[in-house]
């Protein structure tokens, strides 16, 4: 660089300085932060994908999963349970005791809670919470052992049990609180709710046929959420999800077409995660029909379900093979002693001979059909199953079935395929297993008076040992008895927006609440 190149730079650099001297001394500092599009920026919500219409705001109406997703953020329950470990943790109850007889828990709750409505959640509203759920039969899975609630204070109260029940902590993580003015000043609660949780909803944005908005609530007891707003979009069509996915229309996706799962993996354009699900697909048999009501035919029936084929044809492989209508991670729940009914063509002839088919079994010939849920996995399990049967010399014709759910509950079915989530703890099997679920979710009516009798007396002690002893026996003799072919335990697919920080859970009920996301 020549002498008066560099004196010109320099000279320049001179007078840039000085002109930002006299505006700093001239004009105010701008603290604004730039925005380089000239607007403010808005904080983004969630679009998540419900893949089945929701029945109901109402949390005490139904069963059904996809509800869960929509009540998980309006509303709480007194404890949660930690889907990993079984612990039980406290939520809108802090703590609890339980009467040296077992029948009386005492509560102290949360002061300062407010619903949506800016009521302040008292003792009273716990009490009325429980006292309805007590009385709805969608909830009597997680009631029958409840008498009544009774508050004690502003925020205290007592519930009184039937009979005990060790398991009652895990029953209330399944009962969202109401308000009690709001919920019984209401006749119709299908598209209107109003609970403590970290979203409301937002006026004007909710059919459960099509899409529901829901609000960040800033008064959370926890405190706002990151996440301004969830939008619940109704997509009963699996590949219109996908395709919703991949243009940005929805951030979060439970990948419930399993197929669809790995192409958007191996894009490498989502978050992608497969979740252990506590969840049952199984081949309901009832157990009070002839020919089915003997147990060397059901054994031969269970010998000849090739489950591992069948799961890689139903599923993509995305699960495991079951034994029973819950796994080993459920407490209790303890197979080793039990019978192994892994396929095997050989065992299967040999019971069908001592069942009295020595020459295999035609079903047809006694008006026995396989039921299965169309447009689904389920479908696809009963189609290889008739496969897998077909080579023992069982036939079986299928038909599928829009009743599925009501022919179940009511025995007026030979045959089906279902599913049922599982619970935490082995007690919970009692309405699966026990006389008392028939007419309810005992599909295959079931009734053993020895399981009835341990199902009891684990419900009785509160020594984790001795319960342990007591549902071991009942799996060794419920598997024994083959009231239903066990098929699978599935894991859940889920796929989300790059830009998401999203926590998913091994739970049907509660797999992921949008108060822990947040965009990166």
């Amino acid at each position: 660089m020549t002498i008066r190149k560099l004196a010109l730079l320099l000279a320049c650099l001179m007078l840039f300085a000085v002109l930002a001297a006299c505006t700093s001394e001239d004009e105010e500092p701008d603290e604004t932060p730039a925005v380089t599009d000239g607007t403010e920026v808005e904080e983004k919500g969630v679009n998540v994908y419900v893949e089945g219409i929701i029945s109901s705001l109402d949390p005490y109406s139904s069963i059904e999963y996809v509800n869960w997703y929509v009540w998980n953020q309006i509303y709480e329950t007194l404890v949660t349970v930690d889907a990993e470990t079984g612990e039980i943790l406290p939520a809108l109850a802090k703590e609890h005791t339980v009467s040296e007889d077992g029948l009386t828990y005492s509560f102290v709750l949360e002061e300062g809670v407010k619903f949506h409505n800016d009521a302040e959640f008292k003792a009273s509203d716990a009490a009325y919470s429980l006292n309805t759920a007590m009385e709805k039969p969608a909830m009597s899975s997680w009631t029958n052992m409840m008498d009544k609630a009774e508050a004690t204070g502003d925020y205290t109260f007592d519930l009184t049990l039937k009979r005990q029940y060790a398991a009652l902590p895990s029953m209330l993580a399944q009962l969202p609180i109401v308000n009690e003015e709001f919920y019984s000043g209401n006749d119709n609660h299908y598209d209107i709710a109003n609970g403590t949780g970290p979203y409301m909803l937002q006026e004007g944005k909710v059919d459960p046929n099509t899409e529901i908005t829901a609000v960040r609530f800033d008064d959370y007891r926890k405190g706002p959420a990151a996440i301004p707003s969830v939008t619940f979009k109704v997509i009963t069509d699996a590949s219109t999800a996908t395709i919703q996915l991949e243009t940005g229309e929805l951030d979060f996706l439970m990948v419930y077409s399993v197929s669809n799962y790995q192409p958007l993996v191996d894009s490498g354009n989502f978050n992608s995660t497969l979740v252990s699900a506590p969840h049952t697909a199984y081949i309901s048999i009832n157990t009070t029909v002839e020919p089915l009501n003997n147990k060397a035919l059901r054994q031969a029936l269970n010998y000849a379900a090739d489950k591992e084929t069948i799961t890689l044809v139903a599923y993509e492989g995305l699960a495991v093979p079951a034994r029973m209508l819950c796994n080993e991670s459920s407490f209790g729940a303890d197979f080793s002693g039990a019978t192994d009914f892994t396929f095997d063509l050989d065992k299967a002839k040999e019971k069908l001979a001592e069942a009295g088919f020595p020459d295999g079994i035609n079903f047809d010939d006694y008006d026995i059909e396989l039921d299965y849920i169309p447009g689904s996995y389920h479908e696809k399990i009963a189609q290889s199953l008739q496969e897998s049967w077909s080579q023992a010399g069982i036939q079986v014709s299928l038909r599928a079935s829009e009743t599925y759910n009501s022919d179940s509950a009511a025995g007026t079915y030979t045959l089906v395929t279902q599913g049922s989530s599982f619970t935490a703890d082995m007690s919970f099997m009692a309405t699966m297993y026990g006389t008392e679920g028939i007419d309810a979710t005992n599909y295959a009516r079931y009734s053993v008076p020895r399981v009835d009798e341990l199902f009891a007396q684990g419900d009785a002690t509160t020594d984790n040992t001795e319960r342990l002893t007591i549902y071991k026996e009942i799996c060794e003799i419920v598997i024994d008895d083959c009231p239903h072919i066990p098929i699978q335990h599935k894991q859940m697919p889920f796929v989300w927006n790059k830009d998401l920080d999203a926590v998913v859970y091994p739970s049907n009920d509660h797999p992921w609440y949008v108060y822990e996301w947040s965009w990166k």
